[in-house]
């Protein structure tokens, strides 16, 4: 039996429905004036269809965000992936945008929150949203890194052949430490060019003079290896400090039936 409410505008069931056995209520006031506001509405057209009110604010966001984009700077991978590379001041400015960086900054855990001074990355399917502070520079070969003290003015830099020495700490894309060789006794030593080293980590090295420190981010494309049999399961942006304390030039020489290699 269907009666009218106090407000002619809002008709409600008696009770009971017979068949599906409901109790059925009155819309409350305020979310009916909000539906009468938007039947009113002028609704966009796109080609021979109406936007619903749903689609007409998904649209919004989306210019919002290509408007974001704009203002980045992107890099396309060979795999497919794809990084954007944000200025840190832009970051609350995304939060309002978009919804994966609000849901990343809303995220519990110390991953959630930005580290001062270091890259803020936010994962958005084959895309990288990096968000980094002013004092970052990118170089040819696609490290984005900042020196944090300098080398040796007029220092030279190591050539392939010439072995370094130097320290590292390695850090993920939540920017938790995951290794460093302050751990052991002595730096590690290697060669360049023989593919011993971290490939990022090695350019980044053959551009660094004796004494200096970077910050470099280094893409998974420039990154260690991965698999069962190596430290790393996945591809993954990195941040190392590095530090170059030395470049030695290592000459072979044989003694009887013994080769030993000296460096200087």
């Amino acid at each position: 039996m269907r009666v009218q409410s106090r407000n002619a505008r809002f008709p409600l069931i008696r009770r009971r429905d017979a068949v599906l056995g409901l109790t059925l209520l009155p819309l409350a006031p305020a979310f009916a004036d909000e539906l009468d506001s938007a039947a009113v509405q002028q609704p966009e057209v796109v080609g021979e269809r109406k936007m619903s009110a749903v689609e007409r604010l998904k649209e919004r966001q989306r210019k919002a965000l290509a408007e974001a984009e704009t203002k980045a700077e992107k890099i396309q991978y060979d795999d497919g992936s794809s990084l954007l590379i944000y200025s840190r001041e832009s970051l609350e400015d995304l939060r309002q945008k978009d919804p994966v960086v609000r849901q990343r900054l809303n995220a519990p855990g110390r991953g959630s929150i930005p580290k001062q001074g270091f890259p803020y990355f936010v994962r958005d399917g084959f895309s990288m949203k990096m968000f980094i502070e002013d004092d970052f520079s990118r170089d040819a070969d696609g490290l984005t890194f900042k020196v944090l003290a300098a080398g040796k003015v007029g220092g030279v830099k190591p050539k392939d052949g010439q072995k370094v020495i130097f320290d590292f700490t390695a850090y993920n894309e939540g920017g938790e430490q995951i290794d460093s060789s302050l751990r052991k006794a002595e730096p590690p030593a290697a060669k360049i060019g023989l593919g011993t080293i971290v490939p990022g980590v090695e350019l980044a090295l053959k551009d660094m003079t004796v004494g200096e420190r970077r910050r470099v981010v280094v893409p998974p494309n420039l990154g260690p290896p991965t698999g069962p049999s190596t430290f790393f399961s996945a591809k993954q942006f990195q941040t190392f400090d590095i530090e170059l304390k030395d470049i030695k030039t290592c000459v072979e020489k044989q003694t009887l039936f013994v080769t030993n290699e000296e460096c200087t």
